[in-house]
């Protein structure tokens, strides 16, 4: 065989190779991608969810506070964002999270218990400002709602901060998650 003739399939053979790898390169940052923007648009929807919900039940807490709202007529809407809340928990865990962003899902179930927490409070707060028979009620239950009020608005701020962390995995200049990529 002619040398040139093999430096010319040697030739071929690196080209070959070089097409395949970026032909495979490039399918696997078309996924990246892909799971990036799924991931993006789960925890947007999620993230805005689950801020409704605790807009919600913080409005109705804030007008118990204030002696705008009887006590009881809140409890049907934290009974309803507890079980809402327990709902996103179970979602959170079904979100498509790369390794490296693992922390920022353990932050997200982290903040919905924290408010999970804070609306039990609220709840007990509640059921005994309605079982009092003076207008002030019991300052055990004021302090209850007072504290879990503060406690859901917390846990609402560190969901909100962790659900942006979540949306900016493979946003650009983020990565993707892979090192060396």
């Amino acid at each position: 065989m002619d040398p040139i003739q093999v430096g010319a399939l040697l030739a071929f053979i690196a080209v070959a190779g070089l097409v395949v790898y970026v032909v495979l390169r490039s399918r696997e940052v078309g996924r990246e991608s892909r799971d990036a923007k799924a991931l993006q648009v789960a925890a947007g929807s999620l993230g805005q969810r689950v801020d409704a919900t605790l807009a919600s039940v913080l409005a109705s807490v804030d007008e118990v506070r204030r002696h705008q709202l009887p006590a009881g007529d809140a409890l049907p809407e934290v009974g309803a964002a507890l079980t809402a809340v327990d709902a996103y928990a179970e979602e959170v865990g079904d979100l498509p999270v790369p390794t490296s962003a693992q922390h920022a899902r353990d932050g997200l179930v982290a903040d919905l218990h924290r408010a999970e927490r804070a609306l039990d409070r609220i709840q007990h707060g509640c059921r005994i400002l309605s079982g009092a028979s003076s207008r002030v009620g019991d300052p055990e239950g004021q302090a209850a709602v007072r504290r879990g009020y503060l406690e859901l608005q917390h846990a609402r701020d560190a969901f909100t901060a962790h659900v942006a962390e979540l949306a900016a995995v493979g946003a650009p200049g983020q990565g993707t998650g892979r090192k060396g990529a």
